[in-house]
C-alpha cells in the first residue's frame, strides 16, 4: 500500500511541473540505508524533472551498488547551480537512498555569457 501511495505521489508531482523546463540529468553517488542491513554506497543516474536552479523535482534513477547489486528508485530531489541532491525509494532493494551529484542544470549566468556571445557573433 505504501509503494502505491509513494508512486501516486510521485505521478502528481512529476505531472505538475513548469512547462518551461526541461528534464535534467544528474550522475552522482547513493546512498542506500535503513533496515538492518548496512549502508551500501554506489553510483547513480537519475533523470530529474526540471533543469531550473533551486527547485524541488522529481527523480527517476539506477543505481548500481559497490557489492555488484543493482537499484531502481523514485522520489524527490533539489537541484542547486550544477548539482542536486534526492531523497528516493529503492524499488528492488526495497530501501530509502540519498543522493548526490553533478546536474546539468540551467544556470543563469551560463545563460547570460552564451547569448552575449553569440548575439557578439552574429552582429560582427
Amino acid at each position: 500500500m505504501k509503494k502505491l501511495l509513494y508512486t501516486s505521489a510521485l505521478a502528481l508531482v512529476l505531472s505538475s511541473t513548469q512547462v518551461a523546463s526541461k528534464p535534467s540529468l544528474m550522475l552522482g553517488l547513493a546512498f542506500n540505508f535503513g533496515g538492518d542491513k548496512d549502508i551500501r554506497l554506489g553510483l547513480t543516474a537519475k533523470l530529474l524533472s526540471s533543469d531550473q536552479p533551486n527547485e524541488i523535482v522529481g527523480a527517476l534513477g539506477a543505481s548500481y551498488f559497490l557489492d555488484d547489486s543493482f537499484g531502481l528508485d523514485a522520489g524527490l530531489g533539489y537541484t542547486f547551480d550544477n548539482s542536486a541532491i534526492s531523497l528516493t525509494y529503492d524499488f528492488i532493494n526495497e530501501r530509502p537512498q540519498i543522493s548526490a551529484g553533478f546536474a546539468n542544470i540551467e544556470s543563469i549566468c551560463w545563460n547570460f555569457f552564451w547569448r552575449v556571445k553569440i548575439s557578439f557573433r552574429y552582429h560582427r
